[in-house]
C-alpha cells in the first residue's frame, strides 16, 4: 500500500470513509491552534501545522524529547506522560517568552493518546490554544482583587487602631481597690463594635466603674462609643454623680442616632465603707463574688437603655473586704450555641471557681485575684463556646488599705539594690504596670544615687550617712515617694557632666519637688501610675526584671550588656567599652536587650562612647528592642538607637 493510500486509510478510520484528504490537510494546516502529531516509541514528530511551526520551528521527523528542550521541555514531559499512561491531559498552561523582544504568551495544552487497531498507544496528538488574553485578564482581576483585599485589611486595621485608641490603656490605682480589665475584640476586625469601659479614680478616694455597649459595629459604632466614654468621664469626674453623667449621655442620643439603645452599667465604689452604688441602664447586672467563691448577680435597677426616656435609678450594695464586683458586656453572656440562661450560669460558675485559687489550674503566683478572674473567665468561656461579639470585663476588688513603704538605708552604693527590691515589691503589690514601675524605679534610683554620691562629706560618721525612702498611695491614684538625707545640698554640675540625675528623675515622674535646709535635702516625686489592660489579644504582662549586676559579653563586633547599668559599674563599663572600640577607632554594636536598669551614669558612659562615632563607622551603635527598659530611657534622653541588630551594622 502506498503512503497516500495509508494516509487515506487513517483519515477514513478517524473521520469516516470518503473524507477529502486535501480538505482535512488544509484545515489542519490553517487551524489557529497549535497542532502536532507524535508517533512511535521515541515519539517522533510526524506532523505540525503552520501555527505549531511558528512556535516550535520545523521539527518534523525529530523526536519530541530532542525537539522540545529548555523552556519547552515540560511540553515533551506532558507528551511522554500521555503516551506512557494512555491518559489524556487538558488545560496545562505553558508560558512562552520571546528571546529577542521579550514578548510573552500563554498556551493551554491538551493531549490525547492515539491508539492502534489493537488498542495500544501508537502516538500522541496535541493541541495548544493561545490563552494570553484570558491569562492577562485573570491576572488583572486577581491584582484588583488583591488590591481590594489589601484595602479591606487596611480598613480593618485602621478600625481596630481607632477602637484601641478610644479605650483606656490602663486602669488607675486607688487605695483599697484592685482593678483588672480584659477586652477581646470580635474575631473579624470589621465587626469591631461599640463595647467600652473605664475606671476613674476620684480625688476623695472613691472610684467610678463603667462598661457600655453601643449597638452595631464598624466605624460609626466605634466613634459613638468613644464619644460616650469621653462625655461620661468628663461629667462623672467632677464629683462622681452617676445620674448626671448618664443623663448627659441620654441627652446626646438626640443628636447622635448611633448612641440610641446603647446600654451602660455604671458603679461608684467607696473602698473605705465598701458601699457600691450602681445603675444598670439596659445592661446586664454586675456579678458579685465573695472571697469564699459565692457568686451572686446583683439586682437590675430598672433603668432603660440610652434614648429610652426612663429615669436612671441607683441601687446600693455593700462589699466586704476581698469581695469582687465584675462588670461585663453582653458578648460574654451571648456566646453562640448557648442560651442566655446557660451563658449566665456559666459566667457565675467559672467566676466563683476562679476566685478560689485551690480549684484553678495554672494559677500564677504574682497574679492578683481580679487579674486571674478576668483572664480565666474569658479563656474558659470562649474556649468552650467561642464568641462572635466583643467581650469586655472590668473587675474591682475591695481590699485592705495598702501600708506605706518606709525604709532607711546607709548611704552606700550597694544599698541601692535593696531600695529597688523593696520598692519593686511594694509597687507590684499595688498592681502598678511594668512601664510605670520602671519609670518610678529609675526616678527613685537617681534620687537615692544622688544622695549616696553627693550628700555627705567623706569624714562624716557612717551612722549619720543615711537615706530614707517613704512611699504611699494617695486618694485619686497618686503614688508619692519621698527620698531624704541629712547631708549638705550641692548644686547640680554643668550640663555636660554628671548632674543629670535630678533631670532624669523629673522626666520619669509627673511632678518632682526638691527642698533643702540645715537638716538635709528632701525630694518628693509624684506619679499617677496605672494597671495595664489586656486589649484584644489578652497578652500577659511580663514581670518587672529584678536588679542584677552588669554583665558584658563580646563576640566580634557585637557587645551584649545585661543587668543594671548605673553608677556602681560606670567606670568598668567605660573601660570595657573603650577596649571594645579600641579607643573609639572601630565600630561596635551594643545590644541592650538584657539591661534591666539604665541609670544616668550608664547613659553618660554610652553618650561619651558614642561621641567618637564618625562617618567611618567608629564608635557605638545601640540596640534597644521596643518595650525594653533601655528603649524607654533612650527615648527620654534622645540617644540614637536601632530596635534590631539587622537595622544596625558596624562598618
Amino acid at each position: 500500500m502506498s503512503a497516500d493510500d495509508e494516509l487515506q486509510a487513517q483519515l477514513d478510520d478517524l473521520l469516516g470513509a470518503g473524507t477529502d484528504p486535501d480538505s482535512v490537510l488544509g484545515a489542519f494546516e490553517q487551524a489557529p491552534s497549535l497542532l502536532a502529531v507524535c508517533e512511535g516509541p521515541d515519539l517522533r514528530i510526524t506532523a505540525l501545522n503552520e501555527a505549531a511551526r511558528q512556535v516550535y520551528g520545523d521539527r518534523v521527523g525529530v523526536a519530541v524529547a530532542v525537539a522540545l528542550r529548555g523552556a519547552a521541555a515540560e511540553i515533551a514531559d506532558w507528551t511522554e506522560h500521555t503516551f506512557r499512561t494512555g491518559q489524556p491531559i487538558h488545560g496545562r498552561i505553558w508560558h512562552l517568552k520571546g528571546e529577542d523582544d521579550g514578548a510573552e504568551a500563554w498556551l493551554s495544552f491538551s493531549m490525547v493518546p492515539r491508539h492502534d487497531v489493537d488498542g495500544s498507544v501508537r502516538g500522541v496528538v496535541s493541541q495548544a490554544v493561545d490563552v494570553t488574553d484570558q491569562v492577562r485578564t485573570r491576572a488583572r482581576t486577581e491584582r484588583h482583587s488583591q488590591e481590594l483585599q489589601h484595602r479591606l485589611e487596611l480598613a480593618r486595621e485602621n478600625l481596630v487602631s481607632l477602637h484601641d485608641a478610644l479605650l483606656p490603656e490602663g486602669l488607675p490605682l486607688a487605695p483599697g481597690v484592685q482593678l483588672a480589665a480584659r477586652y477581646l475584640l470580635a474575631e473579624d476586625g470589621a465587626r469591631a463594635g461599640g463595647d467600652w469601659f473605664d475606671a476613674i479614680a476620684l480625688p476623695d478616694g472613691r472610684i467610678v466603674l463603667v462598661v457600655g455597649d453601643v449597638v452595631g459595629h464598624g466605624v460609626r459604632a466605634t466613634v459613638a462609643m468613644g464619644e460616650l466614654r469621653t462625655l461620661f468621664e468628663e461629667r462623672v469626674r467632677a464629683g462622681g454623680d452617676l445620674v448626671s453623667a448618664l443623663e448627659l449621655l441620654e441627652a446626646r442620643t438626640a443628636r447622635v442616632p448611633q448612641a440610641r439603645a446603647a446600654t451602660v452599667c455604671a458603679a461608684l465604689l467607696d473602698p473605705v465603707t465598701g458601699m457600691l452604688t450602681y445603675c444598670t441602664a439596659g445592661h446586664p447586672p454586675p456579678l458579685m463574688i465573695s472571697a469564699t467563691g459565692d457568686a451572686t448577680y446583683l439586682p437590675v435597677t430598672g433603668s432603660g437603655a440610652l434614648g429610652s426616656g426612663l429615669p436612671f435609678v441607683l441601687v446600693e450594695h455593700r462589699l466586704e473586704v476581698d469581695d469582687i464586683v465584675l462588670l461585663y458586656s453582653d458578648g460574654l453572656v451571648e456566646r453562640p450555641g448557648r442560651s442566655p440562661v446557660q451563658n449566665t450560669l456559666d459566667l457565675a460558675r467559672v467566676a466563683a471557681r476562679t476566685v478560689r485559687p485551690d480549684t484553678v489550674e495554672g494559677v500564677r503566683p504574682a497574679e492578683q485575684p481580679v487579674q486571674r478572674l478576668t483572664r480565666t473567665t474569658v479563656e474558659e468561656l470562649t474556649a468552650a463556646a467561642g464568641y462572635d461579639d466583643d467581650i469586655t470585663l472590668l473587675a474591682a476588688a475591695r481590699v485592705s488599705l495598702p501600708q506605706p513603704l518606709e525604709m532607711t538605708v546607709p548611704a552606700f552604693p550597694d544599698t541601692l539594690r535593696a531600695v529597688r527590691q523593696n520598692l519593686g515589691d511594694w509597687l507590684v503589690g499595688l498592681g502598678v504596670g511594668q512601664i510605670d514601675e520602671l519609670a518610678l524605679q529609675h526616678a527613685v534610683g537617681e534620687l537615692v544615687s544622688n544622695s549616696v554620691e553627693h550628700a555627705y562629706e567623706p569624714d562624716r560618721p557612717r551612722h549619720e550617712t543615711v537615706v530614707s525612702v517613704t512611699a504611699q498611695l494617695l486618694p485619686g491614684g497618686v503614688v508619692e515617694i519621698e527620698v531624704a538625707d541629712r547631708g549638705t545640698w550641692r548644686r547640680p554640675g554643668p550640663a555636660g557632666g554628671r548632674g543629670r540625675g535630678l533631670a532624669m528623675a523629673s522626666g520619669f515622674s509627673d511632678d518632682l519637688r526638691v527642698s533643702h535646709d540645715e537638716h538635709g535635702t528632701r525630694a518628693v516625686l509624684r506619679q499617677r501610675p496605672s494597671t495595664p489592660v489586656d486589649l484584644f489579644k489578652g497578652a500577659a504582662v511580663a514581670a518587672a526584671a529584678p536588679s542584677e549586676p552588669m554583665e558584658l559579653h563580646q563576640e566580634g563586633a557585637v557587645v551584649e550588656l545585661r543587668g543594671a547599668l548605673d553608677h556602681r559599674c560606670a567606670d568598668e563599663l567605660r573601660r570595657r567599652l573603650s577596649h571594645a572600640t579600641r579607643g573609639g577607632t572601630v565600630g561596635v554594636v551594643v545590644d541592650l536587650e538584657g539591661v534591666t536598669h539604665l541609670g544616668s551614669a550608664g547613659v553618660q558612659v554610652l553618650y561619651e562612647e558614642m561621641i567618637p562615632r564618625r562617618g567611618d563607622g567608629a564608635g557605638l551603635l545601640l540596640i534597644a528592642p521596643p518595650g525594653s527598659p533601655a528603649q524607654h530611657v533612650l527615648e527620654l534622653v534622645r540617644l540614637p538607637y536601632a530596635t534590631a541588630r539587622e537595622d544596625a551594622r558596624p562598618a
